[in-house]
Protein backbone atom coordinates (compact mmCIF):
# COMPACT_ATOMS: atom_id res chain seq x y z
CA UNK A 1 0.00 0.00 0.00
CA UNK A 2 3.48 2.15 0.88
CA UNK A 3 4.25 2.10 -2.56
CA UNK A 4 1.50 2.29 -4.34
CA UNK A 5 0.93 5.63 -2.47
CA UNK A 6 4.75 6.69 -3.28
CA UNK A 7 5.47 9.73 -5.92
CA UNK A 8 5.87 8.24 -8.76
CA UNK A 9 9.56 8.36 -11.00
CA UNK A 10 10.14 11.05 -13.72
CA UNK A 11 10.13 8.39 -15.76
CA UNK A 12 7.19 6.48 -14.75
CA UNK A 13 5.35 10.26 -14.77
CA UNK A 14 6.40 10.64 -18.47
CA UNK A 15 5.40 7.23 -19.30
CA UNK A 16 1.87 7.69 -17.49
CA UNK A 17 1.73 11.33 -19.07
CA UNK A 18 2.57 9.73 -22.58
CA UNK A 19 -0.04 6.82 -22.05
CA UNK A 20 -2.97 9.15 -20.53
CA UNK A 21 -2.44 12.07 -23.03
CA UNK A 22 -1.42 11.14 -26.44
CA UNK A 23 -1.47 7.18 -26.86
CA UNK A 24 -5.43 6.98 -25.33
CA UNK A 25 -6.32 9.88 -27.47
CA UNK A 26 -4.85 8.57 -29.95
CA UNK A 27 -5.95 5.22 -30.15
CA UNK A 28 -9.45 6.68 -29.47
CA UNK A 29 -9.42 9.33 -32.25
CA UNK A 30 -8.59 6.00 -34.02
CA UNK A 31 -11.75 4.12 -32.93
CA UNK A 32 -13.77 7.30 -33.26
CA UNK A 33 -12.31 8.02 -36.82
CA UNK A 34 -13.16 4.26 -38.02
CA UNK A 35 -16.82 3.86 -37.20
CA UNK A 36 -17.11 7.52 -38.25
CA UNK A 37 -15.99 6.65 -41.92
CA UNK A 38 -17.24 3.10 -41.96
CA UNK A 39 -20.78 4.99 -40.59
CA UNK A 40 -20.17 7.66 -43.69
CA UNK A 41 -19.30 4.49 -46.61
CA UNK A 42 -21.85 2.54 -45.64
CA UNK A 43 -24.51 5.27 -45.85
CA UNK A 44 -23.29 6.78 -48.77
CA UNK A 45 -23.20 3.38 -50.63
CA UNK A 46 -27.00 3.07 -49.55
CA UNK A 47 -27.71 6.25 -50.79
CA UNK A 48 -26.26 5.39 -54.43
CA UNK A 49 -27.95 2.44 -54.56
CA UNK A 50 -31.19 3.82 -53.51
CA UNK A 51 -31.05 6.05 -56.37
CA UNK A 52 -29.93 3.30 -58.90
CA UNK A 53 -33.21 1.63 -57.60
CA UNK A 54 -35.09 4.07 -58.07
CA UNK A 55 -33.97 5.37 -61.45
CA UNK A 56 -34.36 2.00 -62.73
CA UNK A 57 -38.08 1.78 -61.27
CA UNK A 58 -39.19 4.74 -62.75
CA UNK A 59 -37.20 4.13 -66.37
CA UNK A 60 -39.26 0.60 -66.09
CA UNK A 61 -42.41 2.43 -65.07
CA UNK A 62 -42.63 4.65 -67.55
CA UNK A 63 -41.13 1.93 -70.60
CA UNK A 64 -44.38 0.07 -69.22
CA UNK A 65 -46.66 2.93 -69.36
CA UNK A 66 -45.86 3.92 -73.32
CA UNK A 67 -46.76 0.10 -73.83
CA UNK A 68 -50.08 0.11 -71.76
CA UNK A 69 -50.65 3.32 -73.89
CA UNK A 70 -49.73 1.90 -77.20
CA UNK A 71 -51.71 -1.15 -76.91
CA UNK A 72 -54.80 0.21 -75.03
CA UNK A 73 -56.69 0.64 -78.30
CA UNK A 74 -56.50 -3.09 -79.53
CA UNK A 75 -58.99 -4.58 -77.54
CA UNK A 76 -61.96 -2.08 -79.84
CA UNK A 77 -59.99 -2.34 -82.80
CA UNK A 78 -62.47 -3.39 -85.46
CA UNK A 79 -61.01 -6.34 -86.81
CA UNK A 80 -60.40 -7.86 -83.45
CA UNK A 81 -63.68 -7.09 -82.24
CA UNK A 82 -65.38 -8.86 -85.75
CA UNK A 83 -62.68 -12.07 -84.47
CA UNK A 84 -64.12 -12.92 -81.27
CA UNK A 85 -67.49 -12.41 -82.43
CA UNK A 86 -66.51 -14.66 -85.47
CA UNK A 87 -67.84 -18.37 -85.73
CA UNK A 88 -64.40 -20.69 -85.11
CA UNK A 89 -66.42 -23.74 -86.92
CA UNK A 90 -66.47 -21.34 -90.31
CA UNK A 91 -63.20 -22.12 -92.03
CA UNK A 92 -63.47 -19.46 -94.47
CA UNK A 93 -64.98 -16.52 -91.92
CA UNK A 94 -61.24 -17.80 -90.19
CA UNK A 95 -58.96 -18.26 -92.88
CA UNK A 96 -60.68 -14.35 -94.04
CA UNK A 97 -60.34 -12.91 -91.15
CA UNK A 98 -56.70 -14.18 -89.90
CA UNK A 99 -55.20 -13.18 -93.25
CA UNK A 100 -56.16 -9.64 -92.52
CA UNK A 101 -54.44 -9.75 -89.40
CA UNK A 102 -50.86 -9.64 -90.83
CA UNK A 103 -51.23 -6.24 -92.52
CA UNK A 104 -53.76 -4.06 -90.45
CA UNK A 105 -53.04 -4.87 -87.08
CA UNK A 106 -49.59 -6.59 -86.38
CA UNK A 107 -47.68 -4.99 -88.77
CA UNK A 108 -48.54 -1.71 -86.55
CA UNK A 109 -47.41 -3.18 -83.60
CA UNK A 110 -44.85 -1.77 -81.95
CA UNK A 111 -40.73 -3.32 -82.58
CA UNK A 112 -40.25 -4.66 -79.59
CA UNK A 113 -43.50 -6.73 -79.37
CA UNK A 114 -42.04 -10.56 -80.49
CA UNK A 115 -45.54 -12.25 -80.02
CA UNK A 116 -48.96 -11.74 -80.36
CA UNK A 117 -51.84 -14.12 -79.73
CA UNK A 118 -55.61 -13.62 -79.65
CA UNK A 119 -57.97 -16.42 -78.01
CA UNK A 120 -61.39 -15.73 -78.08
CA UNK A 121 -64.05 -17.38 -75.80
CA UNK A 122 -65.73 -19.69 -78.42
CA UNK A 123 -62.36 -21.11 -79.37
CA UNK A 124 -61.11 -19.30 -81.62
CA UNK A 125 -57.25 -18.63 -81.80
CA UNK A 126 -54.79 -16.62 -83.64
CA UNK A 127 -50.95 -16.39 -83.54
CA UNK A 128 -48.06 -18.12 -82.31
CA UNK A 129 -48.29 -20.82 -79.52
CA UNK A 130 -46.28 -19.09 -76.17
CA UNK A 131 -44.96 -21.31 -73.43
CA UNK A 132 -46.67 -19.32 -70.62
CA UNK A 133 -45.44 -19.52 -66.62
CA UNK A 134 -46.23 -22.55 -64.43
CA UNK A 135 -48.32 -20.67 -62.06
CA UNK A 136 -50.57 -18.93 -65.20
CA UNK A 137 -54.30 -21.16 -66.00
CA UNK A 138 -54.98 -20.84 -69.29
CA UNK A 139 -55.96 -17.69 -71.15
CA UNK A 140 -59.55 -19.14 -72.10
CA UNK A 141 -60.50 -19.33 -68.08
CA UNK A 142 -60.55 -15.86 -68.46
CA UNK A 143 -60.45 -15.55 -64.85
CA UNK A 144 -57.85 -12.54 -64.64
CA UNK A 145 -59.56 -8.84 -63.43
CA UNK A 146 -57.37 -5.92 -65.24
CA UNK A 147 -57.52 -4.96 -68.71
CA UNK A 148 -53.72 -4.29 -69.00
CA UNK A 149 -51.53 -6.76 -66.87
CA UNK A 150 -47.56 -8.21 -66.75
CA UNK A 151 -47.99 -12.23 -66.26
CA UNK A 152 -44.52 -13.35 -65.67
CA UNK A 153 -41.60 -14.58 -67.74
CA UNK A 154 -41.90 -17.23 -70.23
CA UNK A 155 -40.21 -18.64 -73.45
CA UNK A 156 -40.72 -18.18 -77.22
CA UNK A 157 -39.15 -19.87 -80.13
CA UNK A 158 -35.93 -21.06 -76.92
CA UNK A 159 -36.00 -17.28 -75.90
CA UNK A 160 -36.93 -15.58 -72.83
CA UNK A 161 -40.07 -12.78 -73.17
CA UNK A 162 -41.93 -10.85 -70.71
CA UNK A 163 -45.83 -12.06 -71.11
CA UNK A 164 -48.47 -8.87 -71.32
CA UNK A 165 -52.14 -9.15 -72.16
CA UNK A 166 -55.09 -7.18 -72.43
CA UNK A 167 -58.43 -8.48 -71.80
CA UNK A 168 -61.09 -7.78 -74.98
CA UNK A 169 -65.07 -6.86 -74.07
CA UNK A 170 -67.43 -7.44 -76.54
CA UNK A 171 -68.69 -3.84 -77.66
CA UNK A 172 -71.91 -5.41 -77.73
CA UNK A 173 -72.54 -7.16 -74.54
CA UNK A 174 -70.12 -5.72 -72.49
CA UNK A 175 -69.00 -9.67 -71.71
CA UNK A 176 -65.00 -10.51 -72.12
CA UNK A 177 -64.95 -12.28 -74.99
CA UNK A 178 -61.12 -12.63 -75.63
CA UNK A 179 -57.78 -12.11 -74.48
CA UNK A 180 -54.72 -10.54 -76.08
CA UNK A 181 -51.23 -12.44 -75.37
CA UNK A 182 -48.43 -10.56 -75.99
CA UNK A 183 -44.73 -11.45 -75.51
CA UNK A 184 -42.85 -8.41 -75.23
CA UNK A 185 -39.29 -8.74 -76.51
CA UNK A 186 -36.16 -8.86 -73.34
CA UNK A 187 -34.02 -6.37 -75.30
CA UNK A 188 -35.15 -3.05 -74.18
CA UNK A 189 -36.13 -4.32 -70.52
CA UNK A 190 -32.62 -5.40 -70.17
CA UNK A 191 -31.48 -1.89 -71.53
CA UNK A 192 -33.01 -0.54 -68.72
CA UNK A 193 -31.55 -3.03 -65.83
CA UNK A 194 -28.30 -3.51 -67.22
CA UNK A 195 -26.35 -1.43 -64.56
CA UNK A 196 -23.26 -2.49 -63.07
CA UNK A 197 -23.20 -3.14 -59.78
CA UNK A 198 -20.83 -2.15 -56.98
CA UNK A 199 -17.98 -3.70 -56.45
CA UNK A 200 -16.95 -7.68 -57.62
CA UNK A 201 -19.99 -9.45 -55.45
CA UNK A 202 -22.37 -6.44 -56.03
CA UNK A 203 -25.60 -7.53 -57.83
CA UNK A 204 -28.57 -5.79 -58.95
CA UNK A 205 -31.87 -8.04 -59.54
CA UNK A 206 -35.53 -7.37 -60.40
CA UNK A 207 -38.38 -10.06 -59.61
CA UNK A 208 -42.12 -9.61 -59.99
CA UNK A 209 -44.70 -9.68 -57.78
CA UNK A 210 -44.87 -13.52 -57.02
CA UNK A 211 -40.54 -13.21 -56.45
CA UNK A 212 -39.54 -14.88 -59.74
CA UNK A 213 -36.46 -13.37 -61.13
CA UNK A 214 -37.07 -11.48 -64.21
CA UNK A 215 -33.44 -10.06 -64.98
CA UNK A 216 -30.00 -10.51 -62.20
CA UNK A 217 -26.38 -9.88 -63.10
CA UNK A 218 -25.63 -13.72 -62.96
CA UNK A 219 -27.94 -14.68 -65.71
CA UNK A 220 -27.94 -18.23 -64.13
CA UNK A 221 -30.53 -17.07 -61.96
CA UNK A 222 -33.06 -15.98 -64.74
CA UNK A 223 -36.27 -17.45 -63.59
CA UNK A 224 -35.75 -18.55 -60.39
CA UNK A 225 -37.27 -16.77 -56.75
CA UNK A 226 -35.87 -13.86 -55.08
CA UNK A 227 -34.68 -15.83 -51.60
CA UNK A 228 -35.56 -12.42 -49.53
CA UNK A 229 -38.64 -11.98 -51.43
CA UNK A 230 -41.13 -12.40 -48.07
CA UNK A 231 -39.19 -9.80 -46.17
CA UNK A 232 -39.84 -6.97 -48.68
CA UNK A 233 -43.35 -6.40 -47.49
CA UNK A 234 -42.63 -2.72 -48.06
CA UNK A 235 -42.38 -0.25 -50.81
CA UNK A 236 -38.88 0.55 -50.13
CA UNK A 237 -36.25 -0.26 -47.64
CA UNK A 238 -32.69 -1.64 -46.78
CA UNK A 239 -31.89 -5.09 -45.26
CA UNK A 240 -28.78 -6.47 -43.89
CA UNK A 241 -28.30 -10.31 -44.90
CA UNK A 242 -25.26 -12.65 -43.34
CA UNK A 243 -24.43 -15.36 -45.89
CA UNK A 244 -21.32 -17.60 -46.04
CA UNK A 245 -19.06 -15.14 -48.22
CA UNK A 246 -19.93 -12.41 -45.65
CA UNK A 247 -22.41 -9.65 -44.55
CA UNK A 248 -24.13 -7.76 -47.66
CA UNK A 249 -26.64 -4.78 -47.49
CA UNK A 250 -29.57 -5.00 -49.80
CA UNK A 251 -31.98 -2.21 -50.90
CA UNK A 252 -34.89 -2.66 -52.72
CA UNK A 253 -37.93 -0.54 -53.88
CA UNK A 254 -41.19 -1.87 -55.15
CA UNK A 255 -42.89 -0.47 -58.26
CA UNK A 256 -46.42 0.81 -57.69
CA UNK A 257 -47.31 0.44 -60.96
CA UNK A 258 -45.73 -2.81 -62.55
CA UNK A 259 -45.68 -4.58 -58.74
CA UNK A 260 -41.64 -5.10 -59.88
CA UNK A 261 -39.37 -5.31 -56.86
CA UNK A 262 -35.70 -3.51 -58.06
CA UNK A 263 -33.25 -5.00 -55.80
CA UNK A 264 -29.10 -4.01 -55.42
CA UNK A 265 -27.28 -5.73 -53.15
CA UNK A 266 -23.10 -5.16 -52.50
CA UNK A 267 -21.07 -6.70 -50.00
CA UNK A 268 -20.70 -4.54 -46.41
CA UNK A 269 -16.84 -5.36 -47.09
CA UNK A 270 -16.36 -4.21 -50.29
CA UNK A 271 -18.02 -1.15 -48.99
CA UNK A 272 -15.98 -0.61 -46.63
CA UNK A 273 -12.58 -1.08 -48.16
CA UNK A 274 -9.73 -2.05 -46.71
CA UNK A 275 -10.79 0.32 -43.48
CA UNK A 276 -11.36 -3.14 -41.32
CA UNK A 277 -7.81 -4.00 -41.98
CA UNK A 278 -6.88 -0.48 -41.61
CA UNK A 279 -8.23 0.13 -38.23
CA UNK A 280 -6.56 -3.32 -36.77
CA UNK A 281 -3.65 -2.06 -38.32
CA UNK A 282 -3.39 1.20 -36.60
CA UNK A 283 -4.25 -0.23 -33.80
CA UNK A 284 -1.61 -2.64 -33.54
CA UNK A 285 1.01 -0.17 -34.80
CA UNK A 286 -0.12 2.37 -31.84
CA UNK A 287 -0.12 0.09 -29.22
CA UNK A 288 3.27 -1.04 -29.99
CA UNK A 289 5.48 1.35 -31.70
CA UNK A 290 4.31 4.81 -31.14
CA UNK A 291 6.91 5.70 -33.51
CA UNK A 292 5.17 3.79 -36.84
CA UNK A 293 2.12 7.32 -36.11
CA UNK A 294 3.26 9.00 -38.55
CA UNK A 295 3.45 6.29 -41.32
CA UNK A 296 0.10 5.20 -40.10
CA UNK A 297 -1.22 8.40 -40.63
CA UNK A 298 0.04 8.36 -43.77
CA UNK A 299 -1.57 5.08 -44.88
CA UNK A 300 -4.82 6.65 -44.06
CA UNK A 301 -4.25 9.77 -46.06
CA UNK A 302 -3.84 7.50 -49.27
CA UNK A 303 -6.88 5.18 -47.74
CA UNK A 304 -9.14 8.43 -47.51
CA UNK A 305 -7.96 9.42 -50.95
CA UNK A 306 -8.88 6.25 -52.46
CA UNK A 307 -12.22 6.35 -51.04
CA UNK A 308 -13.11 9.68 -52.23
CA UNK A 309 -12.24 8.62 -55.04
CA UNK A 310 -14.42 5.89 -55.18
CA UNK A 311 -17.10 8.47 -54.10
CA UNK A 312 -16.51 10.49 -56.95
CA UNK A 313 -16.65 7.49 -59.21
CA UNK A 314 -20.03 7.21 -57.61
CA UNK A 315 -21.00 10.37 -58.76
CA UNK A 316 -19.74 9.67 -62.46
CA UNK A 317 -21.89 6.34 -62.30
CA UNK A 318 -25.23 8.30 -60.88
CA UNK A 319 -24.61 11.24 -63.70
CA UNK A 320 -24.00 8.21 -66.26
CA UNK A 321 -27.36 6.38 -64.80
CA UNK A 322 -29.09 9.97 -65.07
CA UNK A 323 -28.41 10.46 -68.73
CA UNK A 324 -29.53 6.84 -69.91
CA UNK A 325 -32.97 7.98 -67.89
CA UNK A 326 -33.10 10.74 -70.31
CA UNK A 327 -32.45 8.57 -73.03
CA UNK A 328 -34.81 6.40 -72.20
CA UNK A 329 -37.77 9.21 -71.11
CA UNK A 330 -36.91 10.35 -74.86
CA UNK A 331 -37.47 6.89 -76.73
CA UNK A 332 -40.67 6.34 -74.50
CA UNK A 333 -42.11 9.67 -75.46
CA UNK A 334 -41.45 9.02 -79.14
CA UNK A 335 -42.51 5.42 -79.24
CA UNK A 336 -46.01 6.77 -77.78
CA UNK A 337 -46.83 8.64 -81.19
CA UNK A 338 -48.48 6.70 -83.50
CA UNK A 339 -48.40 7.67 -87.08
CA UNK A 340 -50.96 5.08 -88.21
CA UNK A 341 -53.55 6.69 -85.69
CA UNK A 342 -52.51 10.57 -87.06
CA UNK A 343 -53.55 8.54 -90.95
CA UNK A 344 -55.92 7.65 -89.64
CA UNK A 345 -57.37 10.78 -88.32
CA UNK A 346 -56.87 12.88 -91.24
CA UNK A 347 -58.92 10.34 -93.41
CA UNK A 348 -61.61 10.66 -91.42
CA UNK A 349 -61.17 14.55 -91.32
CA UNK A 350 -61.11 14.13 -95.61
CA UNK A 351 -63.93 11.94 -95.35
CA UNK A 352 -66.05 14.66 -93.51
CA UNK A 353 -64.75 17.26 -96.22
CA UNK A 354 -66.00 15.46 -98.94
CA UNK A 355 -69.01 14.40 -97.92
CA UNK A 356 -69.18 17.97 -96.57
CA UNK A 357 -68.30 19.37 -100.33
CA UNK A 358 -65.57 21.57 -98.81
CA UNK A 359 -63.17 20.91 -101.16
CA UNK A 360 -60.44 23.05 -99.88
CA UNK A 361 -60.13 21.48 -97.01
CA UNK A 362 -60.43 17.99 -98.52
CA UNK A 363 -57.20 19.08 -100.49
CA UNK A 364 -55.34 20.30 -97.57
CA UNK A 365 -55.69 17.28 -95.59
CA UNK A 366 -54.38 14.84 -98.31
CA UNK A 367 -51.51 17.35 -98.87
CA UNK A 368 -50.92 17.50 -94.99
CA UNK A 369 -51.35 13.79 -94.78
CA UNK A 370 -48.72 13.28 -97.49
CA UNK A 371 -46.31 15.66 -96.45
CA UNK A 372 -46.49 13.71 -92.91
CA UNK A 373 -46.24 10.59 -94.41
CA UNK A 374 -42.67 11.38 -96.32
CA UNK A 375 -41.63 13.54 -93.59
CA UNK A 376 -41.73 10.47 -90.70
CA UNK A 377 -39.99 8.33 -93.34
CA UNK A 378 -36.41 6.92 -92.44
CA UNK A 379 -34.35 10.46 -93.17
CA UNK A 380 -31.00 8.04 -93.69
CA UNK A 381 -33.29 7.00 -97.09
CA UNK A 382 -31.51 8.05 -100.63
CA UNK A 383 -34.91 9.08 -102.31
CA UNK A 384 -34.98 10.08 -105.79
CA UNK A 385 -35.15 13.84 -107.40
CA UNK A 386 -39.06 13.09 -108.35
CA UNK A 387 -39.67 12.06 -104.55
CA UNK A 388 -38.26 15.08 -102.61
CA UNK A 389 -39.85 17.82 -105.25
CA UNK A 390 -43.59 15.71 -104.66
CA UNK A 391 -43.00 16.41 -101.11
CA UNK A 392 -42.27 20.14 -101.72
CA UNK A 393 -45.05 20.46 -103.72
CA UNK A 394 -47.54 19.15 -101.05
CA UNK A 395 -45.24 21.41 -98.70
CA UNK A 396 -46.16 24.53 -101.29
CA UNK A 397 -49.93 23.51 -101.80
CA UNK A 398 -50.57 23.93 -97.60
CA UNK A 399 -48.50 27.56 -97.75
CA UNK A 400 -50.95 28.59 -101.09
CA UNK A 401 -53.66 28.59 -98.45
CA UNK A 402 -51.62 31.08 -96.49
CA UNK A 403 -51.07 33.76 -99.40
CA UNK A 404 -53.06 34.86 -101.74
CA UNK A 405 -50.20 35.69 -103.99
CA UNK A 406 -47.95 33.16 -103.47
CA UNK A 407 -46.84 31.78 -106.78
CA UNK A 408 -44.25 28.41 -106.97
CA UNK A 409 -42.36 27.72 -109.89
CA UNK A 410 -40.73 24.08 -110.65
CA UNK A 411 -38.20 24.61 -113.54
CA UNK A 412 -36.65 20.67 -114.22
CA UNK A 413 -36.62 18.06 -117.12
CA UNK A 414 -38.95 15.25 -116.14
CA UNK A 415 -36.40 13.60 -117.73
CA UNK A 416 -34.01 13.74 -115.02
CA UNK A 417 -36.16 13.38 -111.89
CA UNK A 418 -35.94 9.75 -111.79
CA UNK A 419 -31.93 10.20 -112.31
CA UNK A 420 -30.65 12.65 -109.51
CA UNK A 421 -29.65 11.11 -105.67
CA UNK A 422 -30.71 13.26 -102.83
CA UNK A 423 -31.32 12.92 -99.09
CA UNK A 424 -35.65 12.96 -97.69
CA UNK A 425 -36.03 16.34 -96.57
CA UNK A 426 -33.15 18.36 -97.85
CA UNK A 427 -34.71 20.92 -100.20
CA UNK A 428 -37.84 21.25 -97.28
CA UNK A 429 -35.61 23.46 -95.23
CA UNK A 430 -34.08 25.50 -97.59
CA UNK A 431 -37.68 26.34 -98.89
CA UNK A 432 -38.85 27.00 -95.09
CA UNK A 433 -35.46 29.40 -94.78
CA UNK A 434 -36.85 30.91 -97.92
CA UNK A 435 -40.20 32.02 -95.85
CA UNK A 436 -38.68 32.49 -92.35
CA UNK A 437 -35.57 34.40 -92.51
CA UNK A 438 -36.30 35.82 -96.62
CA UNK A 439 -39.94 36.75 -96.41
CA UNK A 440 -41.21 36.96 -92.82
CA UNK A 441 -37.95 38.40 -90.65
CA UNK A 442 -38.22 41.31 -93.53
CA UNK A 443 -41.65 41.56 -93.08
CA UNK A 444 -42.13 40.90 -96.70
CA UNK A 445 -45.40 39.20 -97.95
CA UNK A 446 -44.53 35.84 -99.58
CA UNK A 447 -44.66 35.94 -103.28
CA UNK A 448 -42.30 33.95 -105.03
CA UNK A 449 -40.31 30.42 -104.79
CA UNK A 450 -39.05 29.18 -107.90
CA UNK A 451 -36.83 25.78 -108.34
CA UNK A 452 -34.32 25.46 -111.33
CA UNK A 453 -32.72 21.80 -112.67
CA UNK A 454 -29.61 22.10 -114.44
CA UNK A 455 -28.16 19.43 -115.69
CA UNK A 456 -24.27 19.69 -115.65
CA UNK A 457 -21.52 17.43 -116.71
CA UNK A 458 -20.79 15.57 -113.34
CA UNK A 459 -23.02 16.81 -111.37
CA UNK A 460 -27.49 18.39 -111.50
CA UNK A 461 -27.77 21.98 -109.59
CA UNK A 462 -31.11 22.57 -108.20
CA UNK A 463 -30.93 26.34 -107.67
CA UNK A 464 -33.36 27.60 -105.07
CA UNK A 465 -34.44 31.42 -105.92
CA UNK A 466 -36.92 34.15 -103.67
CA UNK A 467 -37.50 37.32 -104.01
CA UNK A 468 -37.29 38.63 -100.35
CA UNK A 469 -34.72 40.37 -98.51
CA UNK A 470 -31.74 37.77 -97.97
CA UNK A 471 -28.65 37.87 -95.61
CA UNK A 472 -25.94 40.45 -95.20
CA UNK A 473 -22.89 39.62 -98.44
CA UNK A 474 -20.05 39.16 -95.39
CA UNK A 475 -22.45 36.36 -93.66
CA UNK A 476 -23.17 34.66 -97.19
CA UNK A 477 -19.44 34.82 -97.80
CA UNK A 478 -18.76 33.17 -94.32
CA UNK A 479 -21.14 30.68 -95.31
CA UNK A 480 -19.68 29.90 -98.80
CA UNK A 481 -15.90 29.97 -96.59
CA UNK A 482 -17.47 27.31 -94.65
CA UNK A 483 -19.11 25.62 -96.69
CA UNK A 484 -15.60 24.74 -99.11
CA UNK A 485 -12.66 24.54 -96.47
CA UNK A 486 -14.72 22.53 -93.53
CA UNK A 487 -13.36 19.05 -93.51
CA UNK A 488 -15.49 15.99 -93.01
CA UNK A 489 -13.54 14.66 -90.07
CA UNK A 490 -14.69 17.94 -88.25
CA UNK A 491 -18.10 17.85 -89.13
CA UNK A 492 -18.14 14.34 -87.97
CA UNK A 493 -18.00 15.95 -84.10
CA UNK A 494 -20.66 15.59 -82.13
CA UNK A 495 -22.70 18.81 -82.21
CA UNK A 496 -20.23 20.99 -84.49
CA UNK A 497 -21.66 24.07 -86.31
CA UNK A 498 -20.17 26.99 -86.93
CA UNK A 499 -23.45 29.01 -86.92
CA UNK A 500 -26.18 29.48 -84.55
CA UNK A 501 -28.17 28.80 -87.11
CA UNK A 502 -28.15 25.36 -88.34
CA UNK A 503 -30.75 24.70 -91.09
CA UNK A 504 -27.87 25.59 -94.13
CA UNK A 505 -25.28 23.98 -92.62
CA UNK A 506 -26.97 20.58 -91.64
CA UNK A 507 -28.03 20.31 -95.08
CA UNK A 508 -24.76 20.98 -96.46
CA UNK A 509 -23.26 18.43 -93.89
CA UNK A 510 -25.66 15.52 -95.10
CA UNK A 511 -24.76 15.66 -98.45
CA UNK A 512 -21.11 16.88 -98.19
CA UNK A 513 -21.11 13.53 -95.76
CA UNK A 514 -23.24 11.35 -97.35
CA UNK A 515 -21.99 11.82 -101.25
CA UNK A 516 -18.51 13.64 -100.37
CA UNK A 517 -16.93 16.42 -102.93
CA UNK A 518 -18.12 18.25 -104.57
CA UNK A 519 -21.60 17.93 -103.69
CA UNK A 520 -23.48 20.32 -101.59
CA UNK A 521 -24.88 23.69 -100.98
CA UNK A 522 -22.82 27.53 -102.59
CA UNK A 523 -24.83 30.35 -102.19
CA UNK A 524 -25.25 32.06 -105.48
CA UNK A 525 -26.66 35.37 -104.43
CA UNK A 526 -28.50 37.10 -101.35
CA UNK A 527 -29.23 40.48 -100.98
CA UNK A 528 -31.70 42.61 -100.92
CA UNK A 529 -33.32 41.46 -104.37
CA UNK A 530 -33.83 38.14 -103.39
CA UNK A 531 -31.54 34.99 -102.68
CA UNK A 532 -30.46 31.85 -105.27
CA UNK A 533 -28.96 29.07 -103.14
CA UNK A 534 -27.66 25.78 -105.15
CA UNK A 535 -27.07 22.56 -104.33
CA UNK A 536 -25.31 20.00 -105.59
CA UNK A 537 -26.45 16.48 -106.38
CA UNK A 538 -25.15 12.72 -107.46
CA UNK A 539 -26.97 11.33 -111.06
CA UNK A 540 -27.69 7.94 -109.88
CA UNK A 541 -25.57 6.47 -112.51
CA UNK A 542 -22.71 8.23 -110.22
CA UNK A 543 -22.81 7.44 -106.95
CA UNK A 544 -24.46 4.17 -106.35
CA UNK A 545 -24.91 4.06 -102.61
CA UNK A 546 -23.56 6.94 -100.07
CA UNK A 547 -20.90 6.57 -98.40
CA UNK A 548 -21.88 7.16 -94.51
CA UNK A 549 -25.20 7.57 -93.38
CA UNK A 550 -26.82 10.38 -91.70
CA UNK A 551 -27.02 8.83 -88.39
CA UNK A 552 -23.00 9.31 -88.77
CA UNK A 553 -23.12 13.21 -88.22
Amino acid sequence: MRKLLQPLSIKKNLIVFFLVLFILPFLALCLIWYAKSAEMMEESGIYYNEQLVQRVNMQLDEYFTGISADTRSLPGHPLIQEFIKADPNNSYEMFRLKGRFPIELVSNLRKDIAGFTILTAKGAAYGSPIQLPKDIEPFGSFQWTDNFKIAGMAEKDGVPVLIIYRIVMDNVSYEPAGSIIMALSFDQFVRIADIKPYGKHGSFAIADEQGQILYHTDRQKWGQFLPQFEQMNQESGRLEMKEPEGKKLLVYQVSKQTKFKIVSEISKYELLGGLIRLQLLTLLVGAVILGLAFLVFSRMFWEIKRLLGEIHMNRLREKELELKHRDSLMSALQSRINPHFLYNALEIINAYAIVAQVRPISRMTQHLSNLFRYSVSNPDQVVSLREELDHIRNYMMIQEQRYDNLQFVVNVDSDMLDKVYVYRLIVQPLVENAFQHAYEQHEITPSTIKITGVAEADAFALYIEDEGGGMPPELARKYNEAFETISENKMLQSGFSPFQRIGLWNVHARLRLGFGVPYGIHIIRSGEDGSIIRILLPYMTGVITPRLSERSI
